[in-house]
């Protein structure tokens, strides 16, 4: 097992206080990459253990799921044989996907009403991304030159976010709009037409009380 996922995991298991007060929260929701004009959108979804630590902090343990829309652009082929036009187009999809196990931290921000809630997130974990590339052209008499090829990758990821949270009773209801930095050791190793995300997200989420503390009312 790789030294930092080991350390990971036992960062999350340290920091994580059953007497907390608990909160499950699904959530989902939509990402774009901005570079390239966002051309890589993806779908989220999953579900995050958050842990009430004072009035101002809350540590959330989130797992997640990105599901893409197919990107389709076209590349050139090429044949040598003299009865066929020289170059034809060879369409092309990129398919996004990605999974990321993370620990979150929100800041909760100071307000005058008890039901409307803001904070600065923190989201620091693991990541893996993919970029599954397929070609739809003549393999018989055609070749690409130097195509772009499936990759994928996981490594150590970090973003900050803002949040909106409505309280309702005991539950609650939130919108975040956050940003990730690209992924630590995320490099692609050849000339090719894309990198890896870095994505801006909008999700939406809905926060169940499952435990309170003690002395909580």
């Amino acid at each position: 097992m790789k030294p930092w996922l080991v350390l990971f995991s036992t960062f999350t298991l340290l920091v994580t206080d059953c007497a907390a007060q608990q909160y499950l929260e699904p959530i989902s929701g939509y990402q774009v990459d901005p570079n390239y004009s966002g051309r890589f959108q993806q779908i989220n979804t999953g579900a995050q253990i958050a842990f009430r630590k004072s009035r101002r902090y809350e540590f959330i343990v989130r797992i997640q799921k990105s599901w893409g829309f197919p990107y389709h652009s076209s590349d050139s082929s090429f044949t040598a044989n003299p009865a066929l036009p020289l170059y034809s187009p060879a369409y092309k999809t990129i398919k996004p996907g990605a999974w990321c196990l993370t620990i979150d931290h929100r800041f909760i921000l100071g307000s005058k009403s008890k039901n409307h809630q803001f904070s600065i997130l923190l989201l620091t974990g693991l990541t893996y991304q993919s970029l599954k590339v397929t070609y739809q052209y003549d393999k018989n008499d055609y070749i690409i030159l130097n195509p772009d090829k499936t990759q994928q990758v996981s490594g150590l990821s970090i973003g900050t976010g803002f949040e909106y949270m409505r309280k309702f009773k005991d539950n609650r209801v939130f919108f975040r709009l956050t940003i990730d930095g690209p992924l630590a050791g995320g490099r692609i190793n050849y000339p090719s037409s894309f990198t890896f995300i870095s994505p801006i997200a909008l999700n939406a989420g809905y926060s169940m009380l499952l435990k309170k503390k003690k002395h909580a009312k």
